[in-house]
């Protein structure tokens, strides 16, 4: 039985109560039912944290909490099946605990990977060494350009003469796989300061009302190397014991299970994620200017390719729809109440909301069977409005999960204080406000 009402009031933002403003979510005792809190998150992108934007990452307080709430002793084996940026992994190893991530996309995978892995002082002290003095060096230059009909609508001739000599720079350095990830991912996440798109928002875009003059890619290259060593230098300080496995390979959420029993994978004892939302973010496309540029990596380096990869993404907006008219109900009739509302304004989304619930049933219940009886599964999540319709996400991912074989344990909020989080659509998609936190058990 769900911990949530019929008509799953809590989706109505005004029945809020007054949010209780904290440093971190106590984790000493039970959080009260429906609790919102405001969280100063000042200190939210320290030590590796700080690592590349990347859009929907969520706090560390939460894996933070979770992690102190349910696993007090470690080491205990922790999962992110939705990795994103690494934050659950980043503090699970803060922490001392075995961590597993995985995630369909390859950025999201590699940034994961290069927070979580420490390289000597010594290692870290040699780069910065180099890059200031390839900084220094007017002669330096690079022979890579994307093949891309638009890039001079994305970068100026100076942007892609200095993308293209940090990026040769970057190259010295493949055969030393960690100081290249590194270097990658430092390159990555200077390519949008460098380009003409707006830094701000999560679309990549070339705003005609507010142009921008893009940063010399070179200067934040350099300093975005010595910033990100210095950081990784610190968390390598703190890390001991810890062990981490990010799954380098495309992992299909929904087949998780087949997955661990082929490698022999321990059972898991908490699971912290955010899934994705519904056809809320975009991450190709968000990527996008990025891949131009490191895409090849993954074969993803021109808008075709990205277009057709992203079917892969739980919740995308290109469905298969072939034969999926006919067959949008899940069985579970709050979902399928509201399927019926969106389909009757909008075919197509209506189809993309089956299909994002049916896939994340299928994602609890293999993900039931790599967690030991009893233990967490920690799901953030904020609701959507979906053809002029307020969807209350996170209450129907509970009752998809209790389906699988979940108990709703308990549920608290919180107030989205990064603006990266915004998603203006024009008014018909609104603005998350809110993520939820659903603590479920597996029974």
């Amino acid at each position: 039985m769900s911990l949530f009402s019929t008509e799953l009031e809590r989706s109505a933002e005004s029945s809020l109560g007054q949010p209780v403003v904290v440093d971190d979510l106590p984790h000493i005792g039970n959080i009260s039912d429906g609790e919102l809190f405001i969280i100063r998150n000042n200190e939210s992108r320290y030590l590796t944290h700080h690592f590349h934007k990347y859009a929907g990452k969520f706090i560390p307080h939460i894996p933070r909490w979770a992690m102190r709430r349910f696993c007090s002793e470690a080491p205990k084996v922790v999962l992110d099946p939705f990795v994103g940026s690494g934050t659950t992994l980043v503090e699970a190893m803060l922490q001392g605990h075995q961590s597993y991530g995985m995630d369909v996309d390859p950025l999201a995978r590699l940034i994961s990977k290069v927070k979580t892995t420490p390289i000597s002082v010594g290692r870290l002290g040699a780069i910065k060494r180099d890059v200031k003095k390839f900084d220094s060096d007017p002669t330096a230059y690079g022979s890579y350009v994307p093949t891309i009909p638009t890039l001079n609508h994305w970068f100026t001739p100076g942007a892609i003469s200095e993308l293209s000599a940090c990026l040769a720079f970057v190259e010295r350095y493949r055969d030393d796989e960690d100081i290249y990830d590194f270097l990658i991912i430092c390159f990555s996440s200077i390519v949008r300061r460098a380009s003409n798109a707006d830094n701000q928002t999560m679309k990549t875009y070339v705003s005609h009302t507010h142009p921008k003059t893009p940063e010399h890619a070179k200067r934040i290259f350099t300093s975005t190397v010595f910033n990100y060593a210095d950081r990784l230098a610190a968390f390598g300080a703190l890390i001991k014991d810890a062990r981490l496995s990010i799954i380098p390979q495309t992992i299909d959420a929904k087949n998780i299970d087949k997955f661990w029993s082929e490698m022999g994978l321990p059972k898991v004892d908490l699971c912290v994620t955010s899934p994705p939302y519904i056809k809320s973010v975009d991450y190709l496309y968000n990527q996008m200017a990025e891949l131009f540029w490191i895409g090849n990596r993954w074969d993803l380096e021109t808008q075709p390719k990205q277009n057709e990869y992203k079917r892969l993404y739980i919740g995308n907006d290109r469905p298969d729809t072939i034969g999926l008219e006919g067959d949008l109900v899940t069985g579970i009739s709050p979902i399928d109440a509201y399927i019926d509302r969106i389909f009757s304004s909008d075919k197509r989304l209506g189809i993309v909301v089956s299909r994002y619930f049916r896939d994340m049933e299928q994602h609890f219940l293999a993900v039931r069977k790599v967690m030991k009886s009893g233990a967490r599964y920690i799901l953030v999540s904020g609701n959507s409005t979906l053809a002029g319709v307020p969807v209350p996400t996170s209450d129907l991912l509970t009752i998809t999960a209790e389906r699988a074989g979940f108990m709703s344990r308990n549920y608290f909020g919180y107030e989205i204080r990064n603006k990266h989080m915004r998603f203006p659509r024009g008014g018909r998609g609104g603005v998350v406000k809110h993520d939820w936190i659903i603590e479920l058990e597996a029974i």
